[in-house]
């Protein structure tokens, strides 16, 4: 019986053991149990409140969104951006007779309603957003387009083109036409500024664009297209009677405004008795050595930053006495003073170009091609270089091109004070730096800007690709002298 007993004890004892095993795992596996919903609550708790952050984030931002887009919508308008320098975006005559004033202010007005057309036949809802046009041009440039053309005289165009400019803005608030300083390239400067400010935003839905008169904005309309894929719907092309070869690759849509701009180029005024012309003579002394005969016109500028002055010698006709234009090559703007004659050029020869100064100053220097020769110049000075240098860029002052290059000046703000003959040198090595607007096809003989330039076309180099490796070894002179056409 007492090993019975025994043995029942050592059961007992070790089923407690065994039980009481059990239940200190149990104990252990609920609290891990226990720490693991305990962790899982706070994870919880953690999302809950980072998914309440989340979505007020989200609200926030859904707001200023909507905020923004509605702000976009409220602001959003239409640009029209005129390069107005050229005679293919001349405000058509009709809007400078009488009053400029009322005439700039019906310009704005009938432009408006031509954009406004234009956008109703595209659709889109285009045709109700507000128009802002921006218009750049030289006022001496401008005034004297207007008394090449016959439009003012040349002592009220500029009066004519204040007058013009200042109605044209005051009829609308979104209407600006700004008058640039002088130089060539500033209303070109302007002009792709503004596009570039305006082309990337969500509030500008449409640009048209009126500079297509050569292919000057063709690379930055390229590079436009590459950053941007969406390019192609949001500028329009506004094209006038002259175009650019290279516009036709570009994948834009263009437009015409005939009735808003000049449709024809530049004519001779009508009902003058006589009017000067300038044309080019082909000098017989490059071929047989016998002196050149011809008549210097005598050319008044208003404009600082054309060339050349000689002295009227009584009985020859003058620029500044009538209204006249130059007859002149396919693209004509202010810089264009002369033509080609029609006369067939004579025979190239292969010499020495001829330095700045040792012909006469109506000649011109042409290749075989027609294309315009510059002058070699003196070589500069590294001491005139540097007091020009101090003079201009570090004490500020602004020369008058004109006065100082051919000494006479028809009335403008800049300095006319005396500067040394070396300091003059530098001067045009400078503006020969600068492309001429009409490039090659310029014949100005006091067009003092580059027509060609002979670097090895580097990316850093302004002048575009088609004015580098011009022929300089069949160059000729041609004369640019007065005639007389009786109308």
């Amino acid at each position: 019986m007492e090993a019975t007993g025994e043995f029942g004890l050592e059961r007992f004892l070790n089923q407690a053991e065994q039980n009481l095993g059990w239940m200190k795992a149990f104990f252990d596996q609920v609290s891990t149990l226990s720490q693991l919903y305990r962790d899982a609550c706070r994870d919880l708790e953690r999302e809950r409140i980072a998914g309440r952050h989340a979505q007020e984030h989200v609200e926030k931002v859904d707001q200023k969104f909507r905020a923004l887009e509605e702000s976009t919508a409220r602001s959003a308008f239409v640009l029209v951006l005129i390069d107005a320098d050229a005679d293919a975006y001349l405000f058509d005559d009709k809007y400078y007779r009488d009053d400029p004033a009322d005439g700039g202010e019906r310009a704005a007005v009938d432009l408006r309603a031509a954009v406004r057309q234009h956008l109703q036949s595209i659709g889109g809802g285009l045709a109700g957003l507000p128009i802002m046009v921006k218009a750049f041009a030289s006022g001496e440039g401008l005034a004297y387009l207007l008394s090449k053309a016959g439009i003012a005289s040349q002592g009220q165009s500029q009066e004519v083109v204040s007058r013009f400019t200042r109605g044209f803005s005051q009829a609308d608030d979104m209407f600006d036409f700004v008058l640039v300083g002088k130089g060539k390239d500033r209303a070109d400067h302007k002009l792709m500024a503004a596009f570039r400010q305006f082309a990337e935003s969500p509030s500008c839905r449409r640009i048209l664009l009126a500079g297509c008169h050569d292919n000057g904005y063709v690379r930055m309309l390229e590079k436009y297209v590459l950053s941007n894929s969406s390019a192609t719907e949001k500028v329009t092309l506004l094209k006038s009677f002259q175009t650019g070869s290279e516009y036709a690759a570009l994948p834009f849509a263009s437009t015409t405004m005939e009735t808003i701009f000049r449709n024809r180029r530049l004519s001779v005024a009508g009902g003058q008795p006589s009017t000067p012309v300038l044309t080019p003579q082909y000098s017989s002394s490059a071929m047989n050595g016998s002196p050149l005969t011809s008549i210097a016109p005598a050319l008044s500028r208003t404009d600082s930053s054309l060339s050349s002055y000689e002295p009227p010698t009584p009985g020859t006709p003058t620029m500044s006495t009538t209204q006249a234009i130059v007859r002149s090559s396919p693209t004509v703007t202010y810089a264009t003073r002369a033509a080609v004659s029609a006369s067939p050029p004579p025979p190239p020869l292969s010499r020495p170009l001829p330095m700045f100064g040792t012909l006469g100053s109506n000649i011109i220097l042409v290749n075989a091609d027609d294309q315009r020769i510059d002058f070699p110049l003196p070589q500069k000075s590294a001491s005139a270089v540097e007091k020009l240098h101090q003079k201009t860029h570090v004490g500020g002052k602004r020369y008058c091109n004109m006065y100082h290059l051919y000494g006479a000046c028809g009335g403008c703000n800049y300095l006319h004070e005396p500067i040394s003959a070396a300091e003059k040198i530098v001067l045009r090595h400078r503006l020969r730096n600068e492309r001429c607007h009409d490039r090659s096809k310029c014949r100005d003989p006091m067009c003092f800007y580059g027509h060609h330039c002979s670097c090895p076309m580097s990316k850093k180099c302004h002048f575009p690709g088609n004015m580098h490796n011009v022929d300089v070894s069949t160059w000729r002179e041609v004369a640019v002298v007065a005639v007389v056409v009786n109308n």
